[in-house]
């Protein structure tokens, strides 16, 4: 039986090796080979009509082809609505550094990009923003369900344990939810920073991370108890100072830990105003971490799903 993943590598391998052993334009047809088959699987569809039938339009001095639709008009590319539309950067720029920011346990920060790739420090800051949006897009189509283990905890202030611990200090709170299986073992992760760890704030966020019903494993705040009433969810309550609780939060500690090892190590600690971005980034890696580097071809396909932010490269 073939193996996904060294298939994986292997079609990642041509489309890294590409510049050095084809010319320009058979380089930019591999890399653009790799966007179709990912894009359209089953052939071509149209975005608008949803028809099938095309032909090619090319247009001189510019690079790739255009796809226009018999049935309605619409010309589209392979590019065109997904976060590479329009991109003055290469496209073989783009695939490694989504195979870099995929396949690297620690992350990759834009500083490490710029050098690993060669790009302008601000080039590497647009691709390494975009990138995580595309990833934040692709978590936020998943809800936890089952049996869920729900906490918060803080991010950022004095780091290495300094300063104020617990609810109401000034950091970052973050909400974090760990799906567990009939074996409790984790299935998939959430964090989600906020202002401030309150009831109304909560339920919000409740509300799109977790499925209805189920059941929740938390401390008893108030924010966890108002979500699971409103969830219809069997809320079973341990305090924080029971004997049994760091066996019953195992798991959510444990995440807690990696995120904040992750950002420290990765970010130093810094960037309050992309932190969410940060905690997307971390949490579609780890709810991946069982792909291998076939988690860069998911990624690539959560890119070209994700429509263009407003900032072109």
């Amino acid at each position: 039986m073939p193996c996904k993943a060294h298939d994986s590598i292997q079609d990642w391998g041509k489309v890294f090796s590409a510049p050095a052993s084809i010319p320009i334009r058979m380089r930019c047809l591999t890399q653009r080979k790799k966007l179709y088959r990912q894009r359209w699987p089953n052939g071509f569809t149209c975005s608008k009509c949803q028809g099938t039938k095309c032909w090619t339009v090319h247009r001189s001095g510019r690079t790739g082809t255009l796809y226009e639709y018999s049935a309605c008009g619409h010309q589209d590319s392979i590019t065109a609505g997904t976060i590479f539309h329009r991109t003055k950067v290469p496209l073989r720029v783009w695939f490694v550094a989504i195979f870099l920011i995929a396949v690297h346990k620690g992350g990759t920060s834009a500083l490490a990009l710029s050098r690993e790739l060669g790009l302008r420090y601000a080039t590497a800051w647009l691709l390494h923003h975009k990138i995580p949006l595309a990833m934040t897009d692709r978590n936020a189509q998943y809800q936890l369900g089952g049996l869920v283990e729900l906490d918060d905890a803080y991010f950022g202030g004095v780091s290495h344990g300094a300063g104020k611990r617990g609810r109401g200090t000034a950091q970052d709170s973050v909400v974090i939810g760990v799906s567990l299986n009939e074996k409790d073992h984790p299935q998939s992760v959430f964090l989600e920073a906020v202002e401030s760890v309150k009831k109304e704030t909560g339920l919000d966020v409740l509300k799109r991370r977790v499925e209805p019903y189920g059941v929740w494993l938390s401390d008893g705040a108030d924010i966890y108890a108002a979500g699971a009433k409103a969830h219809e969810a069997d809320h079973r309550v341990t305090l924080s100072t029971d004997p049994e609780a760091p066996e019953v939060f195992h798991w959510v500690n444990t995440v807690i830990s990696l995120a904040k090892t992750f950002i420290d190590g990765t970010y130093h600690g810094r960037g309050r105003a992309r932190r969410q971005l940060y905690l997307e980034e971390f949490t579609y890696r780890l709810n991946r971490w069982h792909m291998g580097t076939r988690i860069a071809d998911r990624l690539l396909v959560a890119c070209l799903s994700s429509r263009p932010p407003p900032n072109a490269t």
